[in-house]
C-alpha cells in the first residue's frame, strides 16, 4: 500500500464483509419479537451509536496507540491476517446460534451486541491498518466516510432485520456468511504473506 495508491475498494469490501448489513441482520434478527418493538428499536439505536463511536476511535486513536507501543505495520497486518483466519474458521465450524426471539432486550447493554457481534476484532483492525499506512487527515476522513456508508446500511438492516428474515429465511444469510468466511480466510492468508514480505 503506497501513498499514491490506496485500495479503498478493498477496504470497503472488507468492512462490508466483517461489519456490514449481512452480518448485522444475522446478529439482530434473533433478538426481540418484532422490528417495531420499542425495545428493539432502542437497542438498535444504542448499538449503532456505540458502533459509530468505536469506529471513529479506531480511526483516530488506533494509529497513535500502535505508535506509542512501538508496533510496526507488518506486525499489525500479520496479526489482522491471523485474526481473520481464526474468526472465519470459527464462523464456518461453529453450530448456528440459537434462535432467541423471546430474549428480554429492554435492559441489554449495547456493548453486548456491538462487541464482537457488530464490530468484531478484524473490523477494529482494518481502519487501524489503513490509517497506519496512510496517516494523513484526508485518508482518515475517507475511512470515516466508508464507515458511515456501512453504518447507514446497517441501520436499514437492523430496522428491518426480522421482516427480511421472515421473508427469505436464515438460509441465504448463512450461505452468504459461509462464502464471506471462505473469502476472509483467503484474505487472511494474503495478509500474513504481505506482512512477511514487508519485514
Amino acid at each position: 500500500m503506497s501513498e499514491s495508491y490506496v485500495p479503498w475498494d478493498t477496504l470497503f469490501s472488507l468492512l462490508f464483509m466483517s461489519m456490514g448489513p449481512i452480518h448485522a441482520v444475522a446478529v439482530f434478527a434473533r433478538l426481540g419479537e418484532s422490528d417495531d418493538d420499542p425495545a428493539v428499536r432502542a437497542l438498535a439505536d444504542r448499538s449503532l451509536k456505540l458502533l459509530a463511536i468505536a469506529f471513529t476511535l479506531a480511526v483516530f486513536l488506533g494509529n497513535e496507540l500502535i505508535g506509542t507501543w512501538g508496533i510496526k505495520l507488518p506486525a499489525l497486518v500479520g496479526a489482522a491476517g491471523v485474526i481473520l483466519i481464526v474468526l472465519s474458521l470459527h464462523s464456518i465450524l461453529r453450530a448456528g446460534p440459537a434462535n432467541r426471539p423471546g430474549t428480554d432486550i429492554s435492559e441489554m447493554p449495547a456493548a453486548q451486541v456491538v462487541f464482537p457481534g457488530l464490530f468484531p476484532p478484524i473490523a477494529i483492525a482494518l481502519p487501524i491498518i489503513f490509517t497506519a499506512a496512510t496517516p494523513d487527515l484526508v485518508s482518515k476522513m475517507i475511512i470515516l466516510g466508508l464507515g458511515a456508508i456501512i453504518l447507514a446500511l446497517n441501520w436499514l438492516a437492523l430496522r428491518y432485520a426480522k421482516a427480511t428474515v421472515a421473508r427469505i429465511g436464515h438460509t441465504p444469510f448463512d450461505l452468504i456468511g459461509a462464502i464471506f468466511a471462505v473469502l476472509q480466510i483467503a484474505l487472511g492468508i494474503q495478509f500474513v504473506i504481505d506482512a512477511w514480505r514487508m519485514l
